[in-house]
């Protein structure tokens, strides 16, 4: 269990500066809410209603088996990646789920079972099943390979139970809550936001941060009863205590989930009105349509004020928003088409053209400071910028500790790690009386001075036949 303790504490840090999302779920004797703040660093998207008895099939990221179903329940989902890949949604049975970032999923990629995408996951779920227990008694029944995101959920039903389910160490996690308790999450582990409930010494106050954001929403579960009557305003005012107000990384979508009314409400950061959707109107037989998500001027969503929704629609949300993720516009073409022909496939270009990094960095001292940061070009170098999910930084514990980074597009990527003995976030190369720190790059050479690195000498060339790496560590004697 120590390692595990010192493993999350590398995440968290770089966790809270770059990836936010919060969600709870408020529960009473009569009522049910699931509310969600989307930050992102892109807005665009579609509120989109989904029909029952369509044969799906998984997209095709490896070679392997490609999950296939009819969808069961027709569903209503928040999309930016087309119509298969939600990030959250409720189906007409109420059952709803929502996604948010979470750093230390490792998926088991090298499972022998069918398998769906990270976003495919939702949308599956939504189709075919009517409670939180069907959803967790079926969860291992397949696996997922991920086109980027490395995400944790959060899921409840009119029965109040809900639950977050998380993939650690390439297993299925499911930490279940019952009817009569709350349930909140950002974007660490169920484990480790824990620490975060009433302890906060020493963290910022600023809702940027995710263990703070954990923090004032356990806050607000302490100070509810069984007897407490929520409505729609206070729930959308709980998310305001955690919304990210300004900045290139904010608050794009504010969500209420209305769960045993089968409501759904939201606005966005850049149209305001409160836009609501009952389950109950939707006729799910007969046209997939869809509503931008930014506009004020349907306020209630019906059937007949819903617009068509067509293959040329959703490839450009898809191709905007996937590039945005650093995903080809070809690449996101092709998602696209298979979205509207879901076929099994035996080959597609995010298979041909994407790979996952798997980089395992050994660590030989108790509570060593380790920083990792993976690079795709020069100027990213220069600035130490990472590739998404390409920075660690802080302590690490004895053994060896495997990062992971999904959905990097075949070329030449950049390394530097070391071990910060003095924690000043750089290499220290040492002198004729003192050895340097340890560090390690993807190239052969040995260096003096930090001034030496540069991005073509730290890197090599990857695709997913060579996408396993095992850190050497040199130092300079």
């Amino acid at each position: 269990m120590k390692n595990c303790i010192l493993t999350l504490l590398i995440i968290a840090i770089f966790v809270g500066k770059v990836h936010s999302c919060s969600a709870i779920v408020l529960k009473n004797n009569q009522q049910i809410f699931l509310a969600k703040n989307f930050d992102w660093t892109f807005r665009q998207g579609v509120i989109l209603k989904n029909l029952r008895g369509l044969t799906k099939t998984a997209y095709y990221t490896h070679q392997g088996s490609q999950a296939s179903w009819i969808s069961k329940y027709g569903s209503i989902t928040f999309n930016q990646n087309g119509k298969e890949m939600p990030y959250g949604g409720m189906n007409e049975k109420g059952l709803a789920i929502e996604m948010l970032w979470l750093d230390l999923t490792k998926y088991n990629l090298k499972d022998q079972k069918m398998y769906v995408n990270e976003l495919e996951w939702i949308q599956y779920q939504l189709d075919n099943f009517a409670t939180v227990e069907e959803v967790t008694s079926h969860l291992n029944d397949f696996k997922i390979y991920p086109i980027k995101g490395k995400i944790h959920y959060i899921l409840t039903d009119p029965s109040g139970s809900s639950v977050i389910i998380e993939y650690l160490n390439g297993k299925a996690m499911s930490y279940p809550k019952e009817s009569q308790f709350c349930q909140a999450i950002t974007n660490n582990s169920v484990y480790h936001s824990a620490s975060y409930k009433d302890q906060i010494k020493g963290l910022r106050k600023n809702n940027a941060v995710s263990g703070y954001r954990y923090h004032l929403l356990e806050k607000v579960i302490t100070e509810t009863d069984e007897n407490r009557q929520w409505t729609e305003a206070g729930v959308f005012d709980v998310l305001k205590k955690v919304t990210i107000p300004k900045g290139d990384f904010k608050t794009m979508w504010s969500i209420v989930y209305n769960i045993r009314q089968k409501s759904i409400s939201y606005y966005s950061d850049s149209h305001k009105k409160i836009k609501s959707v009952f389950l109950a109107d939707m006729d799910f037989d007969h046209d997939l349509s869809y509503l931008d998500i930014n506009q004020d001027e349907v306020t209630m969503l019906k059937s007949e004020t819903l617009k068509k929704y067509d293959e040329k629609i959703n490839t450009r949300y898809v191709s905007t928003s996937l590039e945005h993720l650093g995903i080809d516009k070809e690449t996101g073409l092709d998602i696209s088409q298979h979205q509207f022909d879901p076929t099994t496939q035996s080959s597609s270009l995010f298979a041909a053209r994407y790979f996952h990094f798997e980089i395992s960095v050994p660590m030989d001292e108790e509570r060593q400071t380790g920083f990792l940061a993976v690079m795709d070009n020069e100027k990213n170098f220069k600035r130490r910028q990472a590739v998404t999910g390409g920075y660690l930084y802080g302590n690490i514990a004895k053994g060896s500790f495997v990062a992971h980074i999904y959905g990097l597009k075949n070329g030449r990527y950049a390394m530097l790690a070391f071990i910060d003995q003095n924690q000043n976030r750089k290499p220290d190369f040492g002198s004729k009386d003192q050895a340097g720190e340890k560090y390690a790059t993807f190239g052969d050479q040995y260096f003096n001075s930090e001034k030496e690195l540069t991005f073509w000498n730290t890197s090599a060339e990857f695709s997913s036949s060579n996408a396993e790496v095992e850190v050497i560590w040199k130092q300079k004697s």
